[in-house]
């Protein structure tokens, strides 16, 4: 993690408890944040997650964060929200069949998603993968 990111951490772990929510920061997915997978609320015009990727094969969300990026969305991120990953915190193990569907994936991804996302949304210099 960046030194960039610690610091926001920090400021967000210290905000005060609300009633209410509010907007705590506006960022958008560049550097720092060039490698952030954020969920978000969106409408119906956002562009679609894409449903040829799956979670198990790993970078299914960054696809949709390229996106985004390209298209030169801001992250509003709020002050008094968080979210709990069920079951909790993942711990590393090693998984044979996983990593091979990480390389099958990633490998569909740029063969085959970004140079479509390219054509269908242009691209821009500070948009990482």
């Amino acid at each position: 993690m960046t030194h960039n990111l610690v610091v926001y951490l920090q400021k967000w772990k210290r905000t005060k408890e609300k009633s209410v929510m509010s907007v705590f920061h506006i960022a958008k997915r560049k550097a720092p944040f060039d490698k952030w997978e954020p969920i978000y609320v969106g409408t119906n015009a956002e562009p679609l997650y894409d449903e040829r990727l799956s979670w198990e094969g790993k970078g299914d969300k960054m696809t949709q964060m390229h996106i985004l990026c390209v298209l030169d969305y801001e992250f509003h991120i709020l002050d008094n929200a968080f979210l709990v990953h069920r079951p909790g915190i993942k711990k590393h193990s090693k998984d044979k069949a996983r990593d091979e569907l990480i390389q099958q994936q990633t490998a569909f991804i740029n063969k085959h998603i970004l140079p479509e996302y390219k054509k269908l949304y242009g691209n821009r210099s500070k948009c990482a993968m």
